[in-house]
């Protein structure tokens, strides 16, 4: 069966991971070791994505994890730097996915995202290309890999499964969709995914990124 959609994760994928003065930041303001922190940031990051938490309980609670105590004031200081650091672009996927949206394939993106980043992604985030479907966790209260959040893509997309591929940095996410039916990548960098992209000759080549 024909390809006609590429769905793609947000975080890690259309965006850059965290950029190491930001969690620097945010490690100096709860004044603890960065595994400690980057433990914490894991342990509750589920729920937060799901919407079960809100800002401040999430961060009060990845403050408690390090044994800290933090105002709520602090709390979505904190919420508003994490944001801004998911929102620096890959820019390679993102000019790779307006090329395939320019060749006819409809786009869709499927996030675990929390509501601080969700709600302000026009703001922060300019830089997206068009899509024809999106789904985010906090919007629908499920979070990858259960299917209910490919379920929901592909339903805006109108696509079956074995018509889309997905891409994504996760294993876990990557397994699930290939249970499903998608036809999935698991993303390490752009180089290996371009490699990757041979056995799907149909769609536009993914560009190199520019040596710098």
């Amino acid at each position: 069966m024909s390809l006609k959609a590429v769905i793609f994760d947000y975080g890690k994928v259309l965006c850059q991971p965290q950029p190491v003065a930001i969690v620097e930041s945010v490690v100096a303001r709860l004044g603890v070791g960065p595994e400690r922190y980057a433990e914490a940031y894991a342990r509750f990051r589920g729920e937060y994505d799901r919407g079960t938490l809100d800002d401040v309980a999430y961060w009060q609670a990845v403050a408690g994890d390090c044994g800290r105590t933090i105002e709520p004031a602090a709390a979505a200081e904190l919420a508003d730097l994490d944001a801004r650091g998911w929102s620096y672009p890959n820019r390679p996927l993102v000019e790779w996915a307006g090329r395939l949206r320019r060749a006819g394939f409809k786009i869709g993106i499927v996030s675990n995202m929390q509501r601080s980043l969700r709600r302000r992604l026009g703001e922060l985030c300019p830089w997206l290309p068009p899509t024809d479907a999106a789904v985010f966790s906090s919007d629908i209260g499920f979070i990858k890999p259960e299917p209910e959040m490919y379920h929901r893509v592909l339903a805006q997309l109108a696509a079956r499964p074995a018509e889309a591929l997905f891409i994504d940095d996760v294993e876990a996410n990557v397994v699930v969709a290939r249970e499903l039916g998608l036809r999935a990548l698991r993303f390490t960098d752009v180089a290996a995914l371009g490699r990757d992209l041979a056995a799907f000759p149909e769609l536009p080549a993914l560009d190199a990124p520019t040596p710098v």
